[in-house]
Parts: C-alpha cells; sequence; structure tokens
C-alpha cells in the first residue's frame, strides 16, 4: 500500500526507486501529492490507471480469456506497456494459447525474480494454465 498516516496516503519510492503514491500510482512530473490524498481519491487514481491499462492492452492484439486478460491489465499497471511489450515470448505463447508456455515466460523475467510473491498470486487466479 504506500505510506499511511492520518488519513492520508502520502507519496513513497516503491521497490524500484519510483515515487509512488495510494495503491501504486507513480507519479508523473506534473503530479503533487506532497500533501497527501484520501483514500477515495487514492482509489479514483486506481480506477484511472486501471482504466488505462485496459485501454492499453487492446494495442498487443491479443485474443486471451478473461483470466488472461486480468493478468495482462495488472501486469501493464506494474510495468506500463513498454515494458510489457518486452516479454515478446509470453505475448506469442498467448497468441498461440500455449499458458503453459507463457507462464514460463513470465516466470523467466526480472520481474518474476523482483516480485515473485506477486507474480505467483497473479498466476494463481489464473484458471487457463
Amino acid at each position: 500500500m504506500g505510506y499511511f498516516r492520518n488519513d492520508k496516503y502520502y507519496p513513497y519510492n516503491d521497490t524500484e526507486g519510483f515515487l509512488t503514491v495510494g495503491f501504486g500510482h507513480k507519479v508523473l512530473p506534473n503530479e503533487n501529492f506532497n500533501n497527501g490524498i484520501t483514500e477515495i481519491e487514492a482509489l479514483r487514481l486506481l480506477d484511472k490507471d486501471i482504466a488505462i491499462a485496459e485501454s492499453q492492452l487492446s494495442k498487443l492484439n491479443l485474443t486471451i480469456p478473461k483470466d488472461w486478460q486480468d493478468f495482462m491489465i495488472i501486469m501493464i499497471f506494474q510495468l506500463g506497456l513498454s515494458g510489457t511489450m518486452k516479454f515478446k515470448k509470453m505475448i506469442q505463447a498467448l497468441r498461440d494459447a500455449n499458458y503453459t508456455e507463457a507462464i514460463k515466460q513470465a516466470k523467466d523475467s526480472l520481474w518474476y525474480r523482483q516480485t515473485p510473491n506477486r507474480v505467483n498470486a497473479m498466476i494463481a487466479q489464473l484458471t487457463n494454465k
């Protein structure tokens, strides 16, 4: 979650050193949250970030089941579209509906090595394996 006190979320540096606020919103150069944000504001930022990730998912031109759509939206939320697009073998495996290989490729990554618990939790939610 983040740095929370007096009913507000305050900016903090995430594990990669990026200034973050609320539920994982990467603070942009034109944003200032030094005075903190309420839970409602944090939820609004999360909704906005998820909507952006959902729209960016379409740029990958994937026809995948809902569980994998959700996985990819979270991945895009965490890594950005450009970071997600670096997973070429995983994306190809999804295009081939080879979900076992897609999981293998997700695990064969710096992303997995940095956040294994998070990625394993995402994989656990998948029904198409």
